[in-house]
């Protein structure tokens, strides 16, 4: 992607020099019946000035009648990561603390929030986990809105999607830190401890599609799988496969490490839906 600028120091420029131009040839002495004549033979001459500037500007600095392109500061990555920190940006939302006879699905709706985003980022499992006063994290909200417990509503809430045949752990170990908000932030994914140099297994089936070094990420390799699934294995110590190559599931693609953020070996593990971060433990046995 590139960001795009409009040409605004050559348009300040002409204005200034038609600016210029009418208070020089405008004084407060020339008669009224003959201001007519002489601005619009001055507007004739400023128009053909203005149009000479502009073009002379456009040679000089390339800029051109249309809005000119600048370059990013580099192309995102296979699967659109943050270059600074897996924490990803500010996380963006507000705080509702549950209160008496309010469920998960209700709080969803009446936030416009999808139940399964809602559930991922909380780290709910089950709806019937949630308890009174305690705070959930609603992305994208603004302000607290008021629960309406309706007692004679029949619908349904809908369940709580969690597909854990589909990947495998990619290390065994502890998870340190989990996906959602941490510290003002958005976590991206999962942090599992385990031994320097311990063997990182492909989640899943595919083929690496990024492979190298990236700023808070460290030895990262990135897998892309079917149905626009990427898993991402960061912090690594060594990587062991090159983009382009086939992996099937539990192949040793990368050994644990520490290159990342923290000192102590762990592997950062990322599981993204068309490029949309989930919740890894969703997906997990």
């Amino acid at each position: 992607m590139s960001n795009t600028k409009s040409p605004s120091c050559a348009y300040l420029c002409c204005l200034l020099v038609i600016l210029l131009d009418v208070l020089k040839c405008t004084p407060a002495s020339i008669p009224r019946r003959r201001l007519d004549l002489l601005l619009n033979a001055t507007w004739y001459k400023l128009i053909f000035r203005a149009i000479f500037f502009f073009l002379s500007l456009s040679f000089l600095f390339g800029v051109g009648c249309r809005p000119y392109h600048v370059p990013s500061p580099g192309p995102k990555e296979p699967g659109y990561l943050e270059t600074e920190s897996p924490s990803g940006d500010v996380a963006r939302g507000i705080y509702h603390t549950v209160k008496p006879k309010e469920t998960l699905w209700r709080i969803a709706k009446s936030y416009g929030i999808n139940l399964q985003t809602l559930a991922e980022i909380n780290n709910i499992d089950a709806p019937a986990q949630i308890t009174v006063g305690q705070k959930l994290f609603i992305p994208g909200a603004t302000q607290i809105k008021k629960i309406i417990v309706d007692t004679k509503e029949t619908s349904s809430s809908p369940p709580i999607i969690k597909t854990k045949n589909v990947f495998i752990w990619p290390v065994q170990g502890k998870v340190v830190s989990r996906f959602g908000v941490q510290d003002g932030l958005r976590y991206e994914g999962i942090d599992i401890a385990a031994p320097l140099g311990t063997p990182v297994k492909a989640a899943g089936e595919g083929v690496v599609v990024y492979e190298g070094s990236l700023k808070g990420y460290g030895n990262l390799l990135i897998i892309k799988h079917e149905d626009d699934f990427k898993t991402v294995y960061a912090y690594n110590y060594k990587n062991l496969v090159s983009v382009g190559q086939k992996v099937k599931r539990g192949d040793s693609i990368a050994n644990v490490g520490n290159t990342g953020r923290y000192p102590d070996p762990r592997l950062h593990f990322q599981i993204r839906d068309k490029d949309q971060a989930r919740n890894p433990l969703f997906f997990l046995p």
